[in-house]
C-alpha cells in the first residue's frame, strides 16, 4: 500500500476494525496532522461495506455539532476515506471502562454530551445505529472533559418510506449489545429511540462497569428480545437506576422519547436524594423474631431460560439461512412455548422449599392452653 493517498501522506495505523482502519497522517496541504479513516483493503470486494463508508463521508459532513467529532475532508472515488482531527490527548470510552466502573457524576456528564450530539443528528433526522464507548472519544478540557461521538459508517436516515435500509438478511449492522430490541424484528420500524436505548445500555455499563447483556452475539441478541436487564447496584441513587431502565425499556414507547430527555434526566437524578431503603440486620434478632423462611422456590427462572433456549435456536437457523425471515417469526413462538412447557413438565412450577433449623415455624408449640 503507497502511503499516499490523496494529499494525506499515512504516518501510523492508529487502529483497525471489521469496517476500516484509522491512520495518523500530515495533510500536506495545510502542513497539519490528522485521523484519516480509509477502507480496509480486505473489504474493497464487498459493496455494501463500501456503500456505508461512503454513506458515513456524506452524513458526517452535514453535521456540525461540538460534541460530534468534525470531518475536514473526505472522497469517495478510488480508495474512499474520511479525515477528521488527530486528537492526541483523547480515549475512547471503552478503553476508560477496561479499568471499571466510573462515578456516576462523571458517567452522566458524559452521557449528557453524547446525547446533545445524538439529538443534533436525529433533528436532521438521521440516526447513528452504532453508539458505544469505542466510539466515544473523551479529551480533558481544563477540569472538565470534551466528549465527541465519532464514527458514522453505519448511520442511516430515519426511514419513514419503508425503504430497506443497507443490510443482508443474515447480517445485521451494529453491535449486538447495544441494538435496541425493535431492530431485531419486523413489526416496528426502528427510529431515533433505537439510540437512546443504545446510549442507555452505555450509561449502564458506566455505571456498572458491565453490559447489561454479554457474552456470544446469538445470546445476546436473544437476551435482547426477551429478558431484563439485572439490576444496577445497589449503592446508586434510586432515581439514577430508573433513569437507566427507562431507556432500556423494550417497547420505543416506554422509553426516553430523545437522548437529551434521557440526559437532563440523568443529571436531575444525581440531584435526588437516594431513597433506597437499608435492609435491617437480621443477626441481631432472637430466633422467635426472625423472619420465618421462604416459601418454595420458582422454577420460573429455569423455565424461561428454557424458552430462551428455544428463541435462540430459531434464531441461528435463520442466520444459517435454514429458514427465512417468515418461516422464522413462525418458529420463534413455536419453540420458545415448546421448551417452556417440556422444563414446566420436567421440573413443575416450584422447587421444594428450604427451611432453617430455628425457623419458628417449625414447631410452633402446640395449640393454647385451655381453661384457668
Amino acid at each position: 500500500m503507497t502511503d499516499l493517498v490523496g494529499p494525506y501522506q499515512l504516518a501510523q495505523l492508529i487502529g483497525r476494525g471489521g469496517m476500516g482502519e484509522v491512520w495518523l497522517a500530515l495533510d500536506t496541504r495545510n502542513d497539519r496532522e490528522v485521523a484519516i479513516k480509509l477502507l480496509a483493503r480486505q473489504a474493497l470486494t464487498d459493496p455494501e461495506l463500501q456503500e456505508r463508508f461512503r454513506r458515513e463521508c456524506k452524513l458526517a459532513g452535514q453535521i456540525r455539532h461540538p460534541h460530534i467529532l468534525p470531518v475536514w475532508d473526505f472522497s469517495v472515488e478510488g480508495r474512499p476515506y474520511i479525515v477528521m482531527p488527530f486528537i492526541e490527548d483523547g480515549t475512547d470510552l471503552a478503553t476508560i471502562l477496561n479499568k471499571g466502573p466510573i462515578e456516576p457524576e462523571r458517567a452522566v456528564n458524559i452521557v449528557r454530551q453524547v446525547a446533545s450530539a445524538l439529538d443534533a443528528a436525529h433533528r436532521k433526522g438521521l440516526r447513528h445505529r452504532d453508539v458505544k464507548p469505542s466510539n466515544i472519544m473523551v479529551e480533558p478540557d481544563g477540569d472538565e472533559e470534551q466528549v465527541l461521538l465519532f464514527d458514522w459508517g453505519i448511520a442511516q436516515p430515519i426511514d419513514t418510506s419503508g425503504a430497506s435500509p443497507v443490510t443482508r438478511l443474515d447480517q445485521l449492522v451494529g453491535t449486538p449489545a447495544y441494538i435496541a430490541p425493535e431492530r431485531l424484528g419486523d413489526k416496528v420500524t426502528p427510529d431515533h429511540r433505537a439510540d437512546v436505548y443504545s446510549l442507555a445500555v452505555v450509561l449502564f455499563e458506566c455505571l456498572a462497569g458491565c453490559k447489561p447483556f454479554d457474552g456470544e452475539d446469538m445470546a445476546v441478541l436473544t437476551a435482547q428480545v426477551l429478558r431484563d436487564p439485572p439490576p444496577l447496584p445497589d449503592h446508586l441513587p434510586v432515581a439514577l437506576r430508573d433513569v437507566v431502565a427507562k431507556g432500556l425499556a423494550k417497547n420505543p414507547d416506554d422509553r426516553w422519547q430523545s437522548a437529551a430527555e434521557m440526559g437532563a434526566a440523568a443529571r436531575n437524578a444525581l440531584a435526588s436524594p437516594s431513597t433506597s431503603p437499608l435492609p435491617a440486620p437480621l443477626l441481631n434478632l432472637s430466633p422467635s423474631h426472625r423472619p420465618p423462611s421462604p416459601g418454595p422456590a420458582s422454577n420460573g427462572p429455569r423455565i424461561a431460560a428454557t424458552g430462551l433456549a428455544g428463541m435462540s435456536l430459531a434464531l441461528l437457523l435463520l442466520v444459517l439461512n435454514v429458514v427465512d425471515a417468515t418461516t422464522f417469526w413462525i418458529l420463534l413462538p413455536l419453540l420458545a412455548l415448546g421448551g417452556s412447557l417440556v422444563a414446566l413438565g420436567v421440573w413443575g412450577p416450584r422447587r421444594p422449599a428450604h427451611v432453617r433449623p430455628d425457623d419458628p415455624t417449625i414447631n410452633p408449640g402446640g395449640f393454647p392452653p385451655i381453661g384457668p
